[in-house]
């Protein structure tokens, strides 16, 4: 009772209104299907495959077959009349159609072989030897398993009226693999019927199937005589093998329909080749004569195929439908090809064409369910469109509040006044916050909102690597500068190493001036980040070398830009006042890779990273040791290196780098354990072989020469900078 009521209140709510009108649609279509008739259907499609499918399509195989007929017949013929042919040549001179016939056996999908035979005896034959287990001249002998085909030559054997024979295997890509000689010819291609009628008749022909002496198997020959002398004298005969069973795959590239059959017949209504698998041609001793003979259409207890030859066969008819006694019916079809002395039965149950039909009672029941999810999916789609503009708007106040700005969603439009209110709000809040983004790292706001944490005063100690930048004698470019056109400048810089630094997992800090303060590992734990802050720094040097050269072409100054990187404990948080503060990480990790950047200008050098940045990093980025020294944050001295390529990524000078890095090393060992003079010497070959270090180099060269001038009464091995 509610129910109803539910249907036929003047107020319905929004959901139920959609449910009454796609039940009305629904109830309607169903409606119509079960009144759908389906037997006058079937006998529309039965009618038009009788009259119009089975004799068009029958048509077009048999046309089919004939152009593929044709086409051989056309190799044959072209062939026969090659230019080598006006002068007499013996088969040692038909090197160019030995070649010639292995491209056209490839090319050939179906052909057994091509072969050259001359009224002398002489014979060039190249096939395929599927099928073939053993020489031709030993039996007892096994082929390779890779050999596919065979070169077979027959030549006079100078001054004897005998023929020897020659077999040359070849594997798959016709590459010779091994040969036999045949002192005498197994045979004479002259005595075959098909090069007797070719030499007679004068002509392109077919023969009838015969048993090839070599393969033992069924098969027939296309030739075509090579005629000399005005074509009055027949020089010799170029012909091609097919394998019966080979036209089997041939009719399988027309069969029609799943259960249909094709047949190839020839006038003696034996059957040449057929698409069932066990009508496969073999042939069979007559028992009168004992030669060998095909299957004929007759012997082939099937009475669907005895009542379409009945009627086919010898007949007008090109296509007639008929029953067997079991109750099934058929559609069988006959055409003549015109190239070859063949014909094509097809033969086609009905119930290729039917069963469809017979399922469609059974699928009504499917189809009708299938329909009740069909609309089931159409009022989804309905609700969806009156919704989506309202989920659109909480997913962009969600992107909005998770600080996500580049997978903001621009608002639906709506017609909506509301939704449209509701929009614009959004909009702006989006456009405010995008500009606010620009000053604050998105990502500490980010991790703060995912977090669920208010801003305030505080911070943890947490593991992290600093990256400092700063660009070489940049006050004096900027004097040089327009204040305008510095800003633009520096503004390309800066997008570029932070595309970067972000690019590995870093966090832009805050820019000072033309400095950058980055940081890795401040808000989420990250195993890699020394690596990351190292192949960081290493691709801001690639990029800045390709930016150098763009901006000289343009006439700007280039900005070469000093690094340093140092791991280890800081605090991290935020820091300033309650109305204005600043997330940031303090403490002696920051000031170390601030003085390492520093560092960069005493030893000529643009990356310098702490030995626990070395540490950590070694196994993936190659580091040449620099010195130990003393810098701010440092009473103890710090070992430093310069990072010089990621391995994952070495390049040609990666072997002269490695070099570099274990003289270093060498030279280092030696100058800590105050062997100043062997350090010198090594420091000063090092210098000449690697001329673009020698900067930081000769800072120790310097060093090993005033210490051994004035020893050091007292030696740390500590280079004091501050």
């Amino acid at each position: 009772m509610n129910i109803l009521k539910m249907f036929f209140s003047q107020n319905r709510k929004l959901r139920t209104e959609i449910l009454v009108t796609f039940s009305s649609l629904l109830l309607i279509f169903v409606s119509c299907e079960i009144f759908y008739s389906t037997d006058a259907n079937k006998k529309i499609v039965l009618q038009f495959e009788k009259d119009f499918y089975s004799d068009k399509i029958s048509s077009m195989t048999a046309n089919w077959l004939d152009s593929y007929f044709s086409q051989i017949e056309l190799i044959v013929s072209v062939l026969s009349k090659n230019k080598l042919f006006e002068q007499d040549v013996s088969i040692n001179g038909f090197a160019d159609f030995e070649e010639l016939f292995k491209v056209a056996l490839r090319k050939t999908e179906f052909a057994l072989s091509f072969q050259l035979t001359l009224n002398d005896g002489s014979m060039l034959q190249v096939r395929n030897i599927r099928g073939f287990t053993s020489f031709q001249g030993n039996l007892s002998h096994s082929l390779p398993e890779y050999a596919t085909y065979a070169v077979r030559k027959m030549e006079l054997i100078p001054g004897e009226e005998n023929i020897s024979e020659s077999w040359e295997y070849l594997n798959n890509d016709f590459t010779p693999i091994i040969k036999e000689n045949l002192p005498v010819a197994q045979y004479d291609p002259r005595e075959g019927g098909w090069y007797i009628n070719t030499v007679v008749n004068k002509k392109t022909l077919w023969s009838e199937p015969y048993k090839f002496k070599t393969s033992e198997k069924f098969g027939v020959t296309v030739s075509a005589p090579i005629l000399k002398e005005e074509k009055k004298r027949v020089h010799g005969v170029i012909s091609i093998d097919f394998s019966l069973n080979d036209f089997a795959d041939l009719l399988h590239n027309v069969k029609t329909t799943a259960n249909s059959c094709i047949r190839l017949i020839n006038d003696k209504n034996e059957i040449i080749a057929s698409t069932l698998d066990n009508e496969k041609i073999e042939p069979k001793k007559e028992t009168k004569s004992g030669a060998d003979q095909l299957l004929k259409v007759a012997e082939i207890n099937d009475e669907s195929l005895q009542i379409a030859t009945k009627n086919l066969i010898g007949g007008n008819e090109t296509h007639v439908t008929y029953e067997t006694s079991d109750g099934k019916a058929f559609i069988a079809s006959k055409r003549r090809l015109h190239s070859v002395p063949f014909s094509i039965l097809t033969i086609t149950p009905q119930s290729d064409f039917t069963d469809e039909f017979d399922r469609f009672q059974i699928n009504m029941f499917l189809l009708s369910l299938f329909v009740f999810l069909l609309v089931g999916l159409a009022v989804h789609l309905f609700s969806h469109r009156i919704s989506a503009p309202i989920l659109r708007l909480c997913k962009s106040a969600i992107s909005v509040r998770k600080m996500d700005l580049e997978n903001y969603l621009k608002p639906l439009q709506s017609n909506i006044l509301e939704v449209k209110e509701l929009s614009s709000a959004i909009e702006r809040m989006n456009t405010s916050i995008s500009a606010f983004s620009k000053y604050v790292p998105k990502e500490i706001v980010h991790g703060m909102v995912k977090s669920n944490v208010k801003a305030c005063i505080g911070g943890i100690t947490k593991e992290v690597t600093m990256f400092f930048s700063d660009i070489e004698k940049f006050s004096t470019v900027s004097e040089k500068l327009p204040a305008e056109y510095l800003i633009f400048h520096l503004s390309e810089y800066f997008d570029e190493l932070t595309k970067i630094i972000a690019k590995h997992n870093g966090i832009i800090d805050k820019y000072i001036g033309d400095s950058i303060m980055a940081v890795w590992g401040a808000l989420s734990l990250d195993d890699n980040q020394v690596i990351n802050a190292c192949e960081a720094a290493l691709d801001c040097q690639q990029m800045l070398k390709t930016l150098k050269d763009k901006w000289i072409s343009l006439g700007k100054p280039p900005l070469p830009t000093r690094i340093g990187l140092h791991s280890g404990s800081a605090i991290v948080g935020n820091i300033g006042s309650q109305d204005r503060m600043n997330f940031t990480a303090i403490g002696n990790t920051v000031d170390i890779a601030s003085s390492l950047e520093g560092a960069n200008k005493v030893y000529g050098t643009w990356i310098l990273a702490s030995e626990t940045v070395e540490r950590k990093a070694r196994d993936k980025i190659l580091f040449r040791i620099i010195d130990k020294v003393a810098v701010n944050g440092s009473h103890d001295g710090v070992t430093i290196f310069e990072p010089l390529c990621s391995l994952q990524n070495a390049n040609d000078m990666y072997y002269e780098m490695l070099e570099l890095c274990s003289k270093s090393k060498e030279a280092f060992e030696l100058y800590q354990n105050q062997n100043f003079k062997d350090a010198l010497k090594l420091y000063s070959e090092m210098s000449k072989t690697f001329p673009e270090k020698a900067a930081s180099i000769n800072v120790l060269i310097k060093h090993c020469e005033e210490f051994l001038e004035n020893p050091p009464k007292s030696w740390d091995g500590i280079n004091r900078l501050w």
